[in-house]
């Protein structure tokens, strides 16, 4: 029962690393989106810059064409002056060409604008595909320690899973069982030692047969209050 005491004790050491591994490689996905966030953002603003720059070269496409209907509409009106007869016609018709005039003058005014806006986002553009690029490399050297630091911590959690599987094989199945009911019931403390007559688990003080008969080793025993395994440590580990 001794020998069987002191593997429960290496298992949970072994446990107590496997949980805070499970954390650790848990958090990793999450690192690895918070230094991937800010590259995320520049590449969203730089996907909408284009949509922007896309939009206002349709814009200045049909503004172009609506310019040369209009232009060829002004030329039109101006043929026709000729052929008209009353001063009331030809009143109309002037106010006809100024109308005409005013539009082409909006649709230039459109189009100056849309080179203005094309030229600003077409350098916020080039700016943001620098800072992405800048992102993409700091993003992959980040990218590289998160993933070197994770495997480091599978190899790891695979060491101590192989070592845990090898003890636990040679542990009764039933205390087992018992060990692994409290370890996930205890938070992480299933098998605590004694300190004197206290319960290092609780922190309550036992009777003295009871520590006496944990002391000697010769079959498992639990709290009365917290329920957990209890042993004595040797003199060695209490010097420690």
């Amino acid at each position: 029962m001794k020998e069987e005491l002191s593997l429960l004790v290496q298992l949970q050491t072994m446990d107590l690393k496997r949980q805070k591994d499970r954390e650790v490689l848990k958090g990793f996905p999450e690192k690895m989106a918070i230094a991937e966030k800010p590259l995320l953002e520049v590449r969203t603003e730089l996907e909408e810059a284009r949509e922007r720059l896309e939009t206002l070269h349709q814009g200045r496409k049909e503004n172009e064409l609506a310019l040369q209907v209009i232009e060829d509409k002004i030329v039109k009106l101006k043929l026709r002056l000729t052929d008209i007869k009353t001063n009331k016609e030809y009143h109309a018709h002037l106010q006809e060409i100024a109308a005409a005039r005013n539009s082409k003058n909006e649709i230039e005014d459109h189009l100056l604008n849309a080179m203005e806006g094309a030229e600003i986002l077409t350098k916020e553009i080039s700016e943001k595909e620098a800072a992405l690029a800048k992102d993409e490399a700091e993003f992959l050297e980040v990218k590289k320690a998160v993933q070197s630091e994770m495997d480091a911590v599978a190899a790891a959690a695979a060491t101590v899973e192989d070592e845990w599987q090898s003890i636990s094989a040679k542990i009764s199945k039933s205390l087992l069982a018992s060990y692994q009911r409290l370890f996930s019931s205890s938070k992480g403390l299933a098998v605590v030692p004694l300190h004197g007559s206290i319960c290092t688990g609780c922190h309550f003080s036992l009777p003295p047969q009871l520590i006496a008969e944990v002391k000697r080793q010769e079959k498992v025993l639990t709290c009365g209050y917290c329920h957990r395994i209890l042993y004595a440590k040797t003199e060695q580990e209490a010097a420690k």
